[in-house]
């Protein structure tokens, strides 16, 4: 591998727990490529998701997440050596994507990974000069969670959309969809966010839920997406009663239990929250579902789009919200805290000089 170094920067997950006695700042061998079809790239930078924080924690059991794993599924990077049946990408260009999963072994908290072009094509783009590397490793999940909730779960024209949570890192991409569609768009979130959801997520209103009864003047029946990304009984039954009856859903991407996931889950959760699921599913008044991004395949041709002039999407991160791959433990307390404002992002490497 030409001017790749035999070894790298990786965060590395030693155990399960709270993230400053997780993780393990390590040096590790680089990946090779193996097949004709793959391009390895060295990351600039990548954004982390709750799913890895509650992977991490050991809350959600799984037999995916094995300890020296290095989590991750976002990134954005630089193409740095290209297997000889790669059509698309060639060494030097600029990318951008998601792994099928965040769950490791070899994930995006490292400086380089592998991605084959043909088993993974709709997962990885070229990033656009008008966008950041840290904004371009901020969409992944989150954005393509929000376009399935905004887009895919309601074709049909929208007037009217509801989210749940509007200052975090789906929200933002939720509103900014919802918009780009047409919709007249509420945010529920924080006073303190209020400016921010507003005036640079674009939303039309803000319902602050730190004030009593702050739903109590929503028109019942109105909306055709309530978008909840914070779940639990209280934001269901407050919220299910706006949705347009015959044609509005109430879509989650965290489904019933507040913070799935933020503590330990055990037999019981589960089947309590599947069983509250079915019956949502089944009985409730309006169209209910869960989504996520994954599998979802269409940064490429989902995401692509949203980027090309003239639009105006982006992602928001906070200079307060970029870490050094060495301090990710610090980015996974964020997360944690259930408080970050946008995204959270690992500065891997430097951008690259033109």
């Amino acid at each position: 591998m030409t001017n790749v170094p035999t070894t790298m920067n990786a965060l590395v997950l030693d155990s399960y727990g709270p993230p400053e006695t997780a993780f393990k700042y390590s040096t590790v061998p680089v990946p090779r490529l193996s097949k004709p079809t793959e391009v390895l790239i060295q990351v600039v930078a990548a954004s982390i998701n709750p799913i890895e924080a509650k992977m991490r924690s050991g809350n959600i059991p799984s037999f995916f997440v094995k300890k020296k794993a290095i989590l991750g599924a976002d990134y954005s990077g630089v193409v740095v050596e290209a297997g000889a049946k790669v059509v698309d990408f060639k060494v030097n260009d600029a990318v951008f994507g998601t792994f099928r999963h965040p769950f490791g072994p070899q994930g995006t908290y490292a400086e380089y990974v592998v991605v084959d072009t043909v088993k993974d094509e709709g997962l990885i783009a070229k990033k656009p000069d008008t966008t950041s590397f840290v904004d371009a490793a901020s969409l992944g999940i989150a954005a393509l969670t929000s376009m399935v909730a905004i887009v895919d779960s309601h074709p049909d024209p929208i007037k009217k959309v509801l989210v749940i949570g509007a200052s975090g890192g789906v929200g933002m991409f939720g509103i900014q969809m919802a918009k780009e569609r047409g919709a007249y768009t509420v945010g529920i979130c924080s006073g303190r966010n209020k400016d921010l959801v507003l005036n640079t997520y674009g939303a039309d209103r803000v319902v602050d839920y730190t004030q009593p009864n702050a739903l109590a003047g929503e028109e019942p029946n109105s909306y055709d997406i309530v978008f909840d990304l914070i779940g639990g009984d209280d934001y269901y039954n407050s919220c299910m009663p706006l949705v347009k009856e015959k044609t509005g859903i109430f879509i989650s991407a965290v489904g019933p239990a507040e913070h799935f996931g933020s503590k330990n889950v055990g037999v019981m959760t589960v089947v309590s929250v599947g069983a509250t699921y079915v019956y949502r599913k089944l009985f409730a008044s309006r169209r209910y579902a869960i989504v996520g991004a994954l599998p979802h395949n269409k940064i490429k041709t989902g995401i692509g789009p949203w980027l090309q002039p003239g639009k105006k999407f982006k992602a928001y991160v906070p200079e307060e919200n970029i870490y050094d791959l060495k301090d990710g433990a610090k980015a996974h307390a964020k997360i944690d805290s259930h408080r970050a404002v946008g995204k959270v992002v690992l500065r891997v490497s430097p951008d690259p000089i033109k």
